[in-house]
């Protein structure tokens, strides 16, 4: 056998063995058991609610899942369609939890924005709490989910430009790539999102750098292949710079998943002062002290809903 066989067998069986690890990598990432069974519901918290199933919205490469949830009507309101003039928050939990999203403590937010007048939608992503099966994509078709919910809500009656969207972790990663389409939501609030996927991946990898420009072109290849997207596309950080909705990102400052530099990147691409990020608590941020991941609310709720309503006030309103 000559040399030159020898090396195209070598190297062919180098590429396999690449592309199978960067399969091997990229169905671990995308396909694993993220359900929790649902304890709770809005009426441990007072709500009176209904339960509620719509469709996550069509992609070229998605298929239809179906997603359930809760509808809790404003106050005073017992019927659909609902009144245009109602505000509406729609709660969009993190990786592997569901609607009710206790560590964030979902629940006791959505009462305390239903008691300030609003309308509240919580419902569960694809693959978690009780909707349809769906792989992990670290935000990206999961924010289809995200345009479903709000379709549901104007299919309802509501107004666009009075709907506020607030994700915890995955969910404020999914909710900034939905609310980068124009006109979809009047305002959203990021909380304990990540930045960017990648960076996200290496950080918890604990990759060197090489070993990470090593690998990213064969995840990229698989991940487009198996999932429908590339890792690149994932990076709330790059659609924020480019968008017009009004956009608030809270992140705690103790918080050991998604570091709070994570927020200051968010803060950046949002145009927010250097002096102001440094402060930690301004117009579009808020670094909550000593919480941890998802857990702003858990340590100041007056501080959080303060903050989040007048958000919200500011921009669902005319």
């Amino acid at each position: 056998m000559s040399w030159l066989s020898r090396a195209t067998i070598l190297g062919g069986a180098a590429a396999s063995a690449y592309l199978g690890v960067s399969a091997a990598f990229a169905l671990r990432l995308s396909r694993r058991s993220r359900r929790m069974p649902l304890h709770d519901d809005p009426s441990s918290v007072g709500l009176p609610y209904r339960e509620v199933s719509f469709n996550s919205r069509r992609d070229f490469a998605d298929p239809e899942h179906v997603l359930k949830g809760w509808l809790i009507l404003p106050p005073g309101a017992e019927t659909t369609p609902v009144d245009r003039d109602t505000r509406w928050l729609v709660i969009v939990h993190g990786d592997g939890s569901n609607r009710a999203d206790p560590q964030a403590g979902a629940m006791g937010l959505a009462q305390a924005m239903w008691e300030l007048g609003y309308g509240v939608l919580m419902f569960d992503l694809r693959g978690c709490g009780e909707s349809s099966d769906g792989d992990f994509t670290g935000g990206w078709t999961e924010r289809l989910d995200v345009l479903g919910a709000l379709d549901y809500l104007v299919w309802l009656g509501a107004d666009r430009s009075r709907i506020g969207v607030l994700g915890f972790s995955l969910g404020g990663v999914a909710a900034a790539l939905a609310c980068a389409n124009p006109g979809v939501a009047g305002a959203v609030v990021t909380d304990s999102a990540y930045s960017d996927f990648w960076s996200t991946i290496k950080q918890r990898s604990g990759m060197m750098p090489w070993v990470a420009e090593l690998v990213r072109p064969g995840m990229d290849l698989m991940l487009q292949m198996l999932m429908g997207y590339r890792l690149g596309e994932v990076s709330p950080e790059q659609r924020v710079s480019e968008f017009d909705t009004p956009m608030f990102v809270i992140h705690g400052e103790m918080d050991g998943y998604v570091p709070v530099v994570h927020a200051n990147r968010l803060a950046r691409a949002l145009g927010i002062s250097q002096s102001d990020i440094d402060g930690g608590d301004c117009d579009g941020l808020w670094i909550t002290p000593e919480a941890g991941h998802a857990q702003a609310f858990r340590t100041d709720p007056s501080g959080y809903v303060r903050r989040v309503s007048d958000f919200f006030d500011r921009h669902l309103m005319d």
